[in-house]
């Protein structure tokens, strides 16, 4: 927060290499450093800014101007120059001022400005300890943050309704994303949202009808996606499912079987591959991979099996976690944000202020990166790996399409593939 600049001599006092920087108080006042010390604001005139040595036993003093360009110089020092001192000075204030901008733990931008500013002996053994210094940044961070509501009804600050380009949240120009803060994953809640969201649509024009919503397996979204987007056709996520199988295949005790296992493993292989199937013949899938086992094998699984009729058929339609023929096939893109955005909050339960503030950071963000898209910029490469096995789904689903393999052969394929 220091401003240098060196300034040509108006008075014979001057010397020609003076340079001028600013400091700030831990009141927030300004101070003035000239040639390694400090000097106070005593006066300030229409044409004339008049500072005085901060230690007392010295009568130097310094005039700058209006636009704190240095006129005079008055006496000498009669004291040993305040170098290090300046630098704890500068290294409380970046401190605090961090403090104040960002939400990262105090103890966190102490010991990273620390490590980042390369200190001296003498400088770090003058600095104030964390437990010192964590009163007065404190002090300063509530002074601009807002009291944590206690209700559920409270004022917003304005700088909290908008963004970081001062446009609105709630009263919606343009947007990457949307963000929905919700205080439960009820259908109601989320039918609400959507309405919320048809409304913005009508205000900015947009056609608000989408053909396809991916999301996980989330009930109460699913039923409010239905009810609210009738005519789009509404999938989960295929890595969503798998997981969950995987997961159930774990709770019942059969992952050593699966690892160890041939026929095991590619059983329940083939139930993570069926939503890979069109939609009309997963059911007969099913029924032609559990009837070619034996019954021993049968007895085995058949915990699973009951799991998979119960979840997968009865509790979840095939409609929903049929993902034949779409190019996107899971929600990995909101995952990954929720996983960035959790790593950046840092902490489990933030206050709404500092929500709010990363909400602000995370637009700005998505604002840069649309510009860049505009500007030519590519997507991110997939990986050979995820390349190649997109290419094999392709490549079967071309081949059964046109008929050149029975449903079987292509389910087998695809679990081979995957």
């Amino acid at each position: 927060m220091s401003m240098a600049a060196n300034f040509s001599s108006l008075d014979d006092n001057i010397s020609q290499s003076s340079v001028v920087s600013y400091i700030q108080s831990q009141k927030g006042k300004p101070l003035l450093v000239l040639d390694n010390c400090i000097f106070k604001l005593n006066k300030t005139t229409i044409t004339t800014k008049y500072w005085t040595c901060t230690c007392i036993e010295c009568s130097m003093k310094v005039h700058t101007n209006v636009n704190d360009q240095l006129v005079k110089i008055i006496g000498e020092h009669c004291h040993p120059t305040e170098q290090e001192l300046i630098h704890v000075r500068e290294f409380r204030a970046k401190v605090k001022q961090r403090a104040i901008d960002e939400t990262t733990p105090i103890p966190r931008i102490y010991d990273e400005d620390r490590a980042r500013g390369m200190l001296s002996n003498v400088v770090i053994a003058l600095l104030p300890s964390k437990r010192e210094i964590n009163n007065a940044v404190n002090k300063a961070h509530r002074v601009v943050i807002p009291t944590i509501p206690i209700t559920q009804l409270f004022d917003f600050p304005d700088v909290y309704t908008k963004t970081l380009r001062t446009n609105s949240y709630f009263v919606s120009l343009t947007f990457p994303c949307v963000f929905g803060l919700l205080p439960n994953r009820h259908k109601n809640t989320y039918s609400l949202l959507f309405h919320e969201l048809r409304n913005v649509a009508l205000q900015m024009k947009p056609d608000f009808s989408p053909k396809i919503i991916m999301s996980d397996f989330e009930s109460g979204l699913a039923s409010a996606a239905k009810s609210e987007f009738s005519t789009a056709k509404h999938s989960s996520c295929y890595f969503h499912f798998s997981q969950a199988v995987y997961r159930n295949i774990q709770q019942l005790g059969l992952g050593s079987m699966y690892n160890d296992d041939d026929n095991v493993k590619s059983f329940c292989r083939k139930l993570m591959t069926l939503p890979l199937l069109p939609e009309i013949v997963i059911e007969d899938a099913y029924d032609d991979v559990v009837g070619n086992f034996s019954p021993d094998i049968r007895t085995v699984i058949n915990d699973l099996l009951e799991y998979f009729q119960r979840q997968w058929f009865l509790k979840v339609p095939t409609s929903q976690w049929c993902v034949h023929g779409l190019c996107i096939r899971t929600n990995n893109n909101a995952e990954a944000f929720h996983s960035r955005f959790n790593r950046r909050v840092q902490i489990h339960y933030p206050n709404i202020w500092s929500f709010i503030k990363f909400l602000q950071a995370e637009e700005s963000r998505f604002h840069h990166i649309h510009i860049q898209f505009s500007s030519g910029l590519g997507a991110r490469i997939q990986k050979p790996k995820t390349i190649a096995i997109q290419h094999r789904i392709e490549n079967l689903t071309e081949r059964y399409n046109e008929s050149y393999k029975r449903y079987g052969i292509f389910r087998w394929s695809i679990t081979c593939s995957c």
